[in-house]
């Protein structure tokens, strides 16, 4: 998350003044054979940020399959899983807005390593009632929404950190092999899961999220990153910063557009991932080891997915990939909720992590070169309010349709709701269609 782009030769870029500098103001450095098809991997930073990353998202999805088969251990219920998944992404609804003003204002680094050992502390706890055997339903619900809390506070500064560490014209490479970095964690890290769960061992998942988040702060205390200071003073009010982000969103109705259907997939399309265990067990009968299968098979579609879009749009992708890749998922879904034969759901599921990975990707880096670096993490944080604030509304709902039609029934119907969607926004509004990610051109062609 395979052809050689064209070597970039990035423009110099006028830019009002700010206070200080960051990588966007420098012309990209030299860079080998090898970065010339990966420019983003020319910098340093970036490569141990990726690095750690990298760390943390192994230990994250090792932890997220095993609480999802606890879940359904402990109550045998698909509306359970549904629940519990909501608690740990619905403080994306309350914090992710506050979260963005923060991360134009504070230390990014201090927020970031502050999430890490917040997110270390309830892995450890929840590892310890495992281990003890003590652990309950509300155990692992109030969990998750702890954690859920500390990474709606860090993701806006996640997000806007990643465009500071590169070159302007390189920011799509970077978001996509950030993409990468996230799908090869989430091939390795349920398959590890499912190995100690089926071996018996569901409480070492946990003890290794505990302990890849705690190397993950240990990396990110080191590293030189940009504080918000750089970018702008934040001297007003945390409110007058919102409304100032807010404000400017109205003013772009591309970036308007964009930011409302990052929701239509957050509702009908990523709820796939709550319904996995009761395909596993029910549908497909392929138990735990099953399970990180499924989940595996996904992040090698996304994995390619990335690297494809890190390859062959190195400045980042158009709304138009953005609009094939949201189809393209849409019927991958759907394919997949109506299969009981396991190589098609493998199929299905590795094509749909290949197209979400495409639609995310090139949304991001939309945002990241049209958006200015002094807006960026209000704006990405609207981006996360619509796109993961959703999550818990298509949990809810997915666990609810399943619970009463049938999982098949949940996850069919929103694939065909979000495809709908897509088309109508396709043919509604044309300059989605012919945006572009290059910095010289973006904001012409959109509008």
């Amino acid at each position: 998350r395979f052809l050689a782009p064209r070597t970039i030769q990035p423009r110099p870029i006028r830019r009002a003044r700010t206070v200080g500098g960051t990588a966007e103001d420098a012309p990209a450095p030299p860079v080998s054979r090898f970065a010339t098809r990966l420019p983003a991997l020319a910098s340093p930073v970036y490569r141990r940020f990726l690095t750690a990353a990298f760390v943390g998202n192994i230990g994250a999805w090792m932890g997220t399959t095993a609480q999802g088969w606890l879940v359904l251990g402990l109550t045998d219920s698909p509306a359970a899983l549904g629940l519990t998944s909501a608690a740990g992404t619905a403080p994306v609804l309350f914090l992710s807005l506050l979260a963005g003003v923060l991360a134009d204002r504070l230390d990014r680094r201090r927020i970031l390593v502050g999430a890490q050992l917040v997110g270390a502390a309830i892995a450890l706890g929840l590892a310890v009632l495992t281990t003890t055997g003590t652990v309950a339903y509300w155990h692992v619900v109030v969990l998750a929404a702890l954690a859920g809390s500390a990474t709606a506070l860090a993701m806006p500064t996640f997000q806007a950190i990643v465009s500071t560490l590169v070159p302007r014209a390189v920011i799509g490479n970077a978001v996509a092999l950030n993409a990468a970095q996230f799908n090869l964690s989430r091939i390795l890290g349920p398959v590890a899961a499912g190995l100690a769960i089926a071996a018996g061992g569901l409480a070492v998942a946990f003890w290794v999220n505990a302990a890849a988040l705690l190397i993950v702060a240990a990396v990110l205390v080191r590293l030189p990153l940009s504080s918000a200071a750089e970018f702008v003073r934040a001297e007003s009010s945390l409110w007058s910063n919102l409304i100032d982000g807010l404000r400017f969103v109205r003013a772009d109705r591309t970036i308007a557009v964009l930011l409302v259907l990052a929701a239509v997939p957050g509702v009908f399309l990523l709820n796939y991932l709550v319904l996995l265990p009761v395909y596993a067990r029910d549908i497909l009968d392929i138990g735990a080891g099953g399970l990180g299968l499924l989940t595996a098979s996904i992040g090698v579609g996304a994995l390619i997915g990335a690297l494809a879009v890190a390859l062959l749009r190195p400045g980042g992708g158009s709304g138009r990939l953005l609009l094939i890749g949201l189809v393209v998922a849409s019927l991958a879904l759907t394919a997949f909720g109506l299969s009981t034969w396991l190589p098609l759901s493998i199929l299905s599921l590795a094509v749909l992590g290949a197209s979400q990975v495409a639609y995310y990707a090139t949304t991001n880096t939309l945002l990241q070169v049209i958006v200015p670096a002094r807006l960026r993490g209000r704006v990405l944080s609207l981006y996360i309010l619509t796109s993961w604030g959703a999550i818990p509304i298509g949990n809810l709902l997915a666990g609810t349709v399943a619970e009463r039609f049938g999982a098949p029934s949940a996850l069919a119907g929103g694939g065909l709701v979000t495809l709908f969607v897509a088309a109508v926004v396709a043919l509604a509004y044309r300059p989605l269609r012919i945006v572009h990610a290059d910095p010289s051109r973006a904001r012409v062609r959109a509008r």
